[in-house]
């Protein structure tokens, strides 16, 4: 796959995540996702809370999940100092990739994902892309690669019910 439209791009400062409880701000995971293919360890962050819980609201309700459900979790605030993100935040950059809109589908990660292995092949720490779930808002998905980039800021806050949806959240 050519990925020689990419840009590469720096992302610091404080991002986002939730968790369940007793999950660590930077724990990986290994596990099949929309950027992270199977078998690559990595972790999802967004640029805001509100936007992380956008994220999840999006994502329960492709499984028809309530979120309380999924109550407690916990707020991290994450320190980021990548050097080498690729940066897929717009919509002309994925297409070039031959990607295609973000839906809220699984029959859409193979494709996410092949691009990602080439990504990853390249060096890429990460990738920067515009959040599915909230207008106007990024999110980063890091690769084993960038995780050595990733501390926890401050103690995660435990959020006991579901915060009230954030503006601009779309599902």
């Amino acid at each position: 796959m050519d990925t020689g439209a990419v840009a590469w791009v720096p992302v610091t400062g404080v991002w986002a995540r939730h968790t369940a409880p007793g999950i660590g701000g930077v724990e990986a995971y290994v596990g099949r996702s929309r950027w992270l293919p199977v078998g690559e360890r990595g972790l999802y962050l967004a640029d805001s809370a509100e936007t992380a819980w956008a994220e999840l609201y999006h994502a329960l309700a492709e499984s028809e999940q309530a979120p309380v459900s999924v109550m407690p979790r916990d707020l991290h605030s994450v320190q980021v100092s990548l050097q080498r993100v690729a940066d897929l935040s717009r919509e002309q950059s994925r297409r070039a990739l031959g990607l295609p809109r973000m839906r809220p589908t699984q029959a859409q990660w193979p494709a996410f994902q092949a691009v990602a292995d080439s990504l990853i092949a390249e060096g890429a720490q990460g990738v920067l892309y515009s959040s599915a779930a909230r207008a106007r808002s990024l999110c980063i998905c890091v690769f084993s690669t960038g995780l050595g980039g990733l501390s926890v800021s401050a103690a995660p806050v435990r959020v006991l019910a579901p915060p009230t949806p954030p503006r601009g959240l779309r599902t």
